[in-house]
């Protein structure tokens, strides 16, 4: 798993690239906490394009996040999910708490700038 961390505005866009397997998902805590300060609201959007598969502890890892993001009155959404991990968001319920996007600009465009 490789991931990018861009900026656009206020936005902050994590890029992941390949499988999030086990191990994985404190590589990516760590890359996104750098971005979350405790006196702003954070705004993500984790672009999966890339990403063919995913473990339950990275869907812990994201609903963790999303918790800790929600508090300090941020967002996070996602975009670009393949339908297998699509599938496995609708199964555990997840898509019910997420805001999933097709794309990264359509992600974008709900950010109100």
């Amino acid at each position: 798993m490789k991931t990018k961390i861009i900026t656009k505005g206020e936005v902050t866009i994590v890029k992941i690239e390949g499988a999030i397997k086990s191990g994985d998902e404190y590589e990516l805590a760590e890359r996104m906490e750098k971005y979350i300060k405790p006196d702003s609201a954070p705004k993500f959007i984790v672009d999966m394009k890339k990403v063919p598969f995913i473990n339950s502890a990275a869907l812990g890892l994201f609903l963790n996040i999303f918790k800790h993001v929600d508090y300090l009155k941020g967002r996070m959404v996602f975009a670009g999910l393949n339908s297998d991990v699509e599938n496995l968001m609708e199964i555990t319920k997840l898509s019910s708490v997420f805001e999933i996007f097709k794309t990264v600009e359509e992600a974008l465009e709900s950010f109100d700038f």
